[in-house]
């Protein structure tokens, strides 16, 4: 697995497909994304965080991450992702709008392929979302594709839920959420 800190140097990894997340805990949510991601053809690049994004947009919320960087890139090397980008999430990166956002990612990697959850925000102020992301198909020449959430017990699994639940030191739950692989 090749780990890259930046995203502006243009880089050949011929046909390639791309998810963007903090992937924090990769639970069964994220698992799924990166099931989807390794099933087109081509390298998977999952574009990620080293701190969490809200560690920036409001400093005032402390979030307690579930992995750290290391752990992180561990887990994803056992999904056989090609490629990381694990960034430092920062204010200038945070005032890129999705087009220029998308837009660099596109000259410096030419994906064909983007998953995401269903639930997707990139760019200022979250302006990337689903249907934000798929008017810029046919403009950026990509595909994309949108994973919907995965319950357990009628809950949405997220890496919120399973902060709470270590909080709250429900380990059981924890672990079973993010059926380490």
């Amino acid at each position: 697995m090749i780990v890259l800190d930046n995203f502006y140097k243009k880089k050949d990894f011929g046909y390639c497909n791309l998810t963007i997340g903090v992937f924090d805990g990769l639970h069964l949510g994220h698992q799924l994304i990166l099931k989807k991601l390794k099933e087109k053809k081509g390298r998977s690049i999952v574009f990620t965080f080293e701190n969490h994004p809200l560690d920036i947009l409001k400093p005032g919320i402390k979030i307690k991450p579930i992995y750290q960087s290391q752990d992180k890139l561990k887990y994803l090397k056992n999904f056989d992702i090609d490629v990381v980008i694990l960034i430092k999430f920062t204010l200038d990166f945070a005032n890129l709008s999705c087009v220029d956002f998308l837009n660099i990612l596109k000259q410096n990697f030419s994906f064909s392929n983007l998953v995401f959850g269903s639930d997707v925000k990139i760019g200022k102020n979250g302006e990337g979302d689903l249907r934000k992301i798929k008017s810029l198909e046919n403009e950026l020449n990509f595909k994309c594709a949108f994973i919907e959430k995965i319950k357990y017990n009628n809950k949405v699994i997220s890496s919120r839920w399973i902060r709470a639940l270590i909080e709250e030191k429900n380990y059981t739950l924890a672990e079973k959420l993010l059926d380490k692989k």
